[in-house]
């Protein structure tokens, strides 16, 4: 290769040199370096060790990013660009400082400072340990019924975590409730873990997380509890009926001879109550027949509630229409039609006694009218437990006018009248005069 050509290379090359800085010049004059500074970045834990666990107190900061890139993309990048982390790889139980790190997740991005550059970690070992299962008994069966031995499936759990939480632990707790119990309680629920005081521990892995518990519960010798079976006689009033009879309480403990108890029918009877014409509801205390040898636990009245209520029923009437709200100066020519049927629901007793257009009126309000044709639809004034079902028609015509203005009347001229002759000597036996009217009533339709 001659000096010639080496020459000419090397200006291309130089050539090509000065193209590229005088293009990088342009490049960072049209998109310049910049730098900002982005906060509140989470701090995350990467490649954690199975053999250890973090503290249940341990938290970590937030931090704080100087970043230097192409002001194109500083435009663009927000926070959840960058991931802060601490690798974990190489810690140890204890308290340790770990250097944050940071990952870009878009190119061209210098980090140039983070603030807080490490954080402070508290690392425990991880153990596992089998702790029993206890059943936390709340309240008590009721008399006559008494509690066996509690079942527990299974009898341990594995508790897993932090060496301290873990050791503290000293029971894993199921409670279960045997109020009102007369037969075997069975619940499965969730296990809570408590330490040597009682309270509770969390932050721990557990397996299995729920148990079942099993109570067997079984009635006493000598007790036995029956159900109340209300007694009535008679009928209520015509069109009322029995609706429910309840007993309070629903139930009774009776203690005395086991044989005589086992030779007792399911149920317990109490006085009969009298409901003969009944028209309301009944409520009476009163005794239950027991067998001798035999006595009740408390009282032994309950009290018995009788409901009574009146059968339902329809009627249909004939309504006619009452006018409210006229004007002074208006006057109704003519109502279309006259009258309205109307069928209603209700108690029997109180349907039997209605009276129409006394008890059960149909109102057409008028107010603020003048004169002319309207469509009204009447408004039901009903009793108490009464509902119309249906109105025909459901509305009627009604045409109202002006009142006819009165025609003066002239006042009539007044003659004077003479005196009559004084004929008291004339007419010797005089007869009382008598006047008779006879006035009818007509009720009006």
């Amino acid at each position: 290769m001659t000096s010639k050509t080496v020459d000419r290379l090397g200006t291309v090359a130089l050539a090509f040199i000065l193209a590229i800085i005088v293009w990088v010049v342009a490049q960072q004059q049209e998109n310049p370096l910049q730098i900002t500074v982005i906060s509140d970045i989470p701090v995350q834990t990467r490649n954690l060790p199975d053999t250890l666990v973090p503290v249940e107190s341990t938290s970590y900061p937030t931090v704080e990013v100087r970043v230097r890139a192409p002001r194109a993309i500083l435009e663009t990048i927000t926070r959840n660009a960058l991931n802060a982390y601490i690798d974990l790889n190489t810690a140890q139980a204890g308290r340790q400082e770990i250097q944050v790190q940071i990952d870009a997740e878009v190119p061209n991005v210098d980090i140039l400072n983070i603030s807080p550059s490490a954080v402070v970690v508290r690392l425990e070992k991880r153990i596992s340990k089998e702790v029993p299962v206890v059943a936390n008994i709340i309240d008590s069966p009721p008399f006559g019924y008494i509690a066996d031995t509690t079942i527990i499936t299974p009898t341990s759990v594995l508790v897993n975590g932090a060496e301290s939480l873990v050791n503290s632990v000293r029971r894993a707790e199921v409670s279960i409730r045997l109020l009102d119990a007369r037969s075997n309680v069975q619940i499965t629920d969730f296990v809570s873990l408590r330490n040597s005081s009682g309270a509770i521990i969390t932050g721990l892995n557990v397996e299995p997380r729920t148990v079942t518990i099993t109570v067997p519960i079984s009635q006493q010798q000598g007790v036995r509890e029956e159900s109340v079976r209300p007694r009535f006689e008679g009928q209520p009033a015509p069109n009322y009926i029995v609706t429910g009879v309840t007993a309070d309480p629903a139930t009774i403990t009776l203690f005395g001879d086991p044989t005589v108890l086992d030779a007792l029918p399911p149920f317990i009877e109490t006085i009969p109550i009298n409901i003969e014409g009944a028209v309301e509801s009944i409520e009476e205390r009163v005794p239950v027949i027991v067998p001798e040898n035999v006595s009740v636990m408390a009282a032994q009245a309950v009290k018995i509630r009788i409901d009574i209520e009146p059968l339902s029923g329809s009627v249909t009437t004939t309504l006619h229409p009452i006018v409210q709200g006229l004007a002074p100066n208006l006057t109704i020519t003519t109502i279309s039609p006259e009258s309205i049927d109307v069928l209603l629901l209700g108690p029997l007793p109180r349907l039997q006694n209605i009276t129409a257009d006394l008890d059960v009126q149909a109102v057409l309000q008028l107010s603020n009218l003048g004169p002319g044709v309207y469509t009204i639809s009447p408004i039901m004034v009903l009793p108490e437990s009464v509902v119309a079902q249906t109105i025909l028609p459901e509305a009627v015509q009604v045409t109202i006018a002006l009142k006819p203005t009165p025609t003066p009347t002239p006042t009539p001229t007044v003659t004077p009248t003479p005196n009559p002759p004084d004929l008291s000597g004339v007419f010797t036996n005089t007869l009382p005069l008598t006047s008779t009217s006879n006035i009818t009533a007509t009720a009006a339709p």
